[in-house]
């Protein structure tokens, strides 16, 4: 992933956190005919047995792009969170426009899961997205036969991370007075991206007057 020095993210445990916070990623595999294929899913941050994270997640067995899992070419995960458009009518200066963002790639080797590891997948992907329902469900609450048939429409993998990059591009090339007003701009153009991503730039630079 190209990122300036100036916007690259590397702490480990703040990576980390955006991947549990930001966990509807986009897996991106090659086939051997060298097209890339890609898929929007949620994809789980987990320890595996031996204490290492690793990736997690499923696709429809109707999606052919499991049959590129378990492969040696690496997989591609990207996760994204707020990003915004900048104005360069916001600088007090001539400049260009330019685009605000975070997010995280992640590249690693898949296997695909047996069964049971499946199950167990699916048990704590319904429990988390369900935490904040009124009535939650859980697989728990279904009978075992209804899941495992169900089951037969997923595939599920884990990948390692073989390499975790940040980009976290947020006006840090900016003194504090353009800073501010683009943080006031974002505040103005009322959509929560801009919102969002005003927020991580004030905490970014938590000093600065607000």
């Amino acid at each position: 992933m190209y990122t300036p020095k100036i916007f690259q993210e590397t702490d480990r445990d703040t990576l980390f956190q955006f991947v549990r916070d930001h966990s509807f990623a986009l897996l991106i595999t090659t086939g051997d005919d060298g097209v890339p294929v890609a898929t929007h899913l949620p994809i789980e941050l987990l320890p595996s047995a031996d204490g290492q994270f690793q990736l997690t997640g499923h696709l429809a067995k109707a999606n052919s792009q499991w049959k590129l899992l378990g492969h040696d070419t690496p997989a591609l995960a990207v996760f994204s969170g707020a990003h915004s458009y900048i104005s360069s009518s916001w600088y007090d200066h001539v400049n260009v426009p330019t685009w605000n963002y975070l997010s995280v790639q992640i590249t690693g080797r898949t296997r695909i899961l047996t069964e049971d590891e499946t199950l167990d997948l699916l048990r704590q992907q319904v429990d988390k997205y369900e935490v904040h329902s009124k009535c939650p469900v859980s697989v728990d609450s279904m009978t075992e036969g209804y899941v495992r048939k169900e089951m037969r429409g997923v595939v599920a993998f884990t990948m390692t991370i073989d390499s975790l990059q940040g980009t976290a591009k947020l006006s840090q090339n900016r003194d504090d007075k353009n800073y501010r007003n683009i943080i006031s701009e974002l505040r103005q153009q009322g959509n929560e991206n801009a919102d969002a991503t005003a927020n991580e730039m004030e905490a970014r630079r938590s000093d600065i007057d607000k």
